[in-house]
């Protein structure tokens, strides 16, 4: 799966400041809330956006997932969504990845510039952070995270932002194996679920119905392109704890 949705889009200036996105037209008949709780997992998950320089007078725009840990804007998302939001943000340097966040109007939306922290490319995971807060009085809702063992069979839900979806659409299915590296061996927690993802879903969280993340998408099992596969909850709890990130455990 490619981490980001990939789009020509008609050009416009990308403010570096906080802004709001309209919804044009042709995206109105996408917009699907994944529910009418933006309370819960919904409000906590952004769109990633990065949009530069393309041809003939139309900006490249490009999507991905990702989701707030905690309440000072910290956002979990892929390495890989990082580093194809740097190319296609090759032609315009002074631009930045922003994060588009979830709010119940489903034709406007508040968006935010975002720093990277950190990457951690062996786990294909990255850190970024938003360089405002939220508005005064307000706060960023956050995605807890929960680092229990789950096996086959578990049920799970996927929450992301498919195809340039403007609003975050919710799928569900089952995980249908874990891989774990041997225990005398470095290497990378894998859930593997049944559910077909489309290109743009790369960051989204993996969550079970009690509300805790167990994995990052990463992209399609290579074995069976109706699967899915993301990465454990727990390397990203882990790289959060390297860098002094706070979260929140369900």
């Amino acid at each position: 799966m490619r981490a980001f949705s990939v789009s020509w889009v008609f050009t416009f200036a990308l403010c570096l400041l906080p802004f709001d996105f309209c919804l044009p037209s042709w995206a109105q008949a996408q917009a699907q809330p994944a529910s009418d709780d933006y309370g819960g997992m919904a409000a906590a998950v952004v769109q990633l956006l990065a949009i530069g320089p393309g041809q003939d007078d139309k900006n490249r725009a490009c999507s991905a997932t990702g989701f707030f840990v905690n309440e000072e804007g910290y956002i979990l998302t892929n390495a890989h969504v990082v580093e194809d939001a740097r190319r296609c943000l090759a032609g315009s340097p002074e631009a930045k990845i922003v994060a588009k966040l979830a709010r119940p109007d489903a034709h406007a939306a508040t968006a935010v510039s975002c720093e990277v922290v950190a990457l951690d490319e062996e786990h294909d995971l990255a850190l970024l952070k938003t360089e405002r807060p939220p508005p005064e009085g307000e706060i960023y809702p956050v995605a807890p995270l929960d680092d229990r063992e789950v096996g086959a069979g578990d049920e799970i839900r996927v929450l992301g932002h498919p195809e340039f979806s403007w609003q975050a659409k919710q799928v569900s299915g089952r995980i249908v194996r874990v891989v774990r590296p041997p225990p005398a061996e470095a290497g990378t927690e894998t859930l593997v679920f049944d559910i077909h993802l489309e290109i743009g879903s790369s960051g989204s969280p993996v969550y079970l119905p009690s509300g805790g993340v167990v994995g990052v998408v990463v992209g399609r099992d290579v074995r069976n392109a109706s699967h899915s596969v993301a990465v454990s909850i727990r390397h990203a709890i882990a790289l959060l704890e390297r860098h002094g990130v706070r979260w929140h455990r369900q």
